[in-house]
């Protein structure tokens, strides 16, 4: 009985298998319509569509997926039927988004209020290039970026990327928090001048796997140092006395690094709602051999999940884990501001840090609104967490001038954590949201935070 059990569900195995064999065809013709600007070429290329692929069940969501995660089209569809030939022809309807912008941003955050104007263009020469120019002048970050991307060299499956970060930062250091319930005053105020270039070159192993490595190098000097909130020398100097010279929280000199990347995306972006998994593992290495003034290295380990709900609800989850050795000051890890909110920016330190997030974010309602044909307004609630604390530090360290007690936080004080409410305003026609609001509340600290962005910005 078992034996005829066992062949019947044999049978049922190879006929479901022969049936899916049996529905995949070779495309034997491929035509993109309705494209504007996009060459037909990288419509293809981003649906993973060629002639002589096999399209069978699944194929159709799958470059569907594709072409929306892209962010170049408003309006996407994708059809097959017989061909005369055998097999199929596949028609792909791609319906352009405006491609480039050129718009001013005005953000108001924690200890950094300010504005620029940047302009992106998603799709240089009609082949998904990026191109970006932002900058911006504030009060604590001042800077200009510049970046090029190119995903695909002459359509094989090498990428290269080149950038340019220049930032006039007022860096502020906060007093070590050695308690659990606590948020600590700034103490210790610089001008820092950061002057970076990078280029990356890297390959896609399959559709969602790609490995890259690049190469960064930069200048950083510092200028002025002064005290804050009635701090005094000894607060910022183990032993200083008052009227002793204020010491920089680093030194100057050439930071040169490479680093190695291992990406693994299958995330896909339905205007505003995420969904699927990416893993992204970074290992950098300071250069003294190319005159690097710093010799560090540093591990990075990010995770993503995102899942689609009842349509237009999205759950988004983050976490991230870092750890480093001799992390010069403008290498360090830094939590507050953004990414925890209900802190000030960068209130916090170290060369140790984990993370968590958690964000739930539902569709409140969409309206008409001038020359970008809908907009949609979407609430949100989130949940952050940071551990960060320094590790590694030896008197020996001639790179960094620690405050004191900087190693000696104790067990729970590094541990900070806050939830709030937001909004986003989202086009159909833009990647970004035009509009982001949040109010944070610091569990630890008992504050309230507010970060408000308008522009092409994502809080």
């Amino acid at each position: 009985m078992k034996t005829r059990i066992h062949i019947k569900l044999l049978i049922l195995v190879l006929g479901l298998f022969g049936s899916s064999v049996a529905l995949a065809e070779t495309v034997r013709e491929v035509v993109v319509v309705e494209n504007n600007k996009t060459t037909d070429d990288t419509v293809r290329f981003i649906a993973d569509i060629e002639e002589g692929n096999t399209w069978g069940p699944g194929s159709r969501d799958a470059a569907i997926v594709e072409m929306v995660s892209s962010g170049l089209f408003k309006d996407v569809d994708i059809f097959s039927e017989p061909h005369p030939k055998g097999g199929v022809k596949v028609t792909i309807v791609a319906k352009d988004k405006h491609s480039w912008v050129l718009a001013p941003t005005v953000y108001n955050q924690p200890t950094n209020k300010g504005g620029g104007v940047g302009f992106g263009e998603n799709n240089l020469f009609g082949q998904n290039k990026k191109l970006l120019l932002y900058g911006q002048v504030a009060t604590q970050d001042s800077f200009f970026i510049g970046a090029y991307i190119d995903p695909s060299i002459r359509g094989s499956a090498f990428h290269w990327a080149f950038d340019v970060y220049l930032k006039n930062q007022r860096a502020l250091e906060y007093k070590v928090p050695t308690k659990f319930i606590e948020s600590p005053d700034a103490v210790r105020q610089t001008k820092l001048r950061y002057l970076n270039a990078g280029a990356k070159i890297g390959v896609r192993l399959f559709r969602s796997l790609n490995l890259d490595a690049r190469l960064r190098g930069a200048y950083v000097f510092y200028g002025d140092t002064t005290l804050k909130n009635d701090a005094q020398p000894g607060d910022v100097t183990e032993g200083a006395m008052p009227g002793d010279r204020l010491l920089d929280p680093g030194i100057d000199g050439w930071d040169m690094s490479t680093e190695l990347i291992v990406n693994f995306d299958r995330r896909a972006n339905w205007y505003g709602i995420s969904s699927g998994d990416k893993y992204q593992l970074v290992y950098e290495k300071a250069l003294p051999g190319l005159s690097s003034d710093f010799d560090y290295w540093n591990v990075r380990a990010s995770w993503i999940r995102a899942r689609k709900y009842f349509d237009r609800h999205n759950l988004v989850l983050r976490s991230a884990f870092g750890i480093g050795k001799d992390l010069p000051f403008q290498q360090e890890f830094v939590a507050g501001g953004t990414e925890l909110r209900g802190y000030k920016n960068a209130q916090f330190r170290g060369d140790l840090k984990a993370s968590f997030n958690a964000e739930y974010s539902v569709h409140l309602f969409s309206m008409p609104f001038p020359l970008l044909e809908r907009l949609a307004v979407r609430g949100l609630a989130f949940y952050d967490s940071r551990y960060i604390t320094f590790r590694d530090i030896e008197d020996s360290d001639t790179f960094r001038n620690y405050l004191p007690d900087a190693e000696d936080q104790g067990r729970a004080a590094p541990f900070k954590n806050a939830v709030g409410l937001g909004t986003r305003f989202f086009a159909r026609s833009i990647v970004l949201p035009l509009l982001g609001l949040d109010v944070g509340y610091g569990l630890e600290s008992g504050a309230i935070e507010v970060y408000f962005a308008i522009g092409l910005t994502d809080i």
